[in-house]
């Protein structure tokens, strides 16, 4: 059995079998990484109000996200992303002969176009396993994207991923 858990988004729970369930998970007093600061010359009274600045001129084009406004989707939903999950997740069969379980951690960004971009193991217990989590996440298809300020924006998830027998 194999668990997913999103930072930016959901925890999935998947089995060999391919039976799954899904929660949405929280990740409070996550802020945006590269906005940034204002100086006191902008908040003079001839200066125009946050809000009507075009969303372009308030952060790089290559900030990533870890807690935007809006966060990203599977496309299709939740429902969608268990049945990706459950037909994709092949458990190695060499981790399953050996009875080797634990958590992989994968961590990937998703680009402002909703595609898996710089997707890293950040541990697992090992390379079966690690190359299976890795190969999951790269082969996700498009996602519809994070958004800040109405303007779709890279965001970084990470993904542990527990394979139990």
């Amino acid at each position: 059995m194999a668990t997913y858990l999103f930072g930016c988004l959901v925890a999935i729970s998947i089995g060999i079998a391919g039976s799954a369930s899904a929660q949405r998970a929280s990740t409070p007093g996550l802020t945006a990484l590269a906005l940034p600061a204002q100086k006191a010359e902008q908040a003079t009274a001839t200066s125009t109000p946050a809000a009507t600045v075009p969303a372009a001129s308030l952060f790089k084009p290559d900030s990533i996200f870890i807690n935007p406004e809006v966060r990203p989707q599977f496309t299709g939903g939740d429902a969608a992303f268990r049945a990706y999950l459950a037909k994709n997740l092949h458990y190695p069969a060499e981790a399953a002969r050996q009875h080797l379980t634990g958590k992989v951690s994968v961590n990937f960004v998703l680009s402002a176009t909703g595609l898996v971009t710089y997707a890293t193991v950040l541990r697992g217990p090992s390379k079966a396993l690690n190359d299976e989590a890795l190969r999951l996440v790269w082969h996700m298809p498009a996602w519809q994207p994070a958004r800040q300020r109405g303007q779709p924006v890279r965001v970084s998830c990470t993904i542990p991923i527990i394979f139990t027998e």
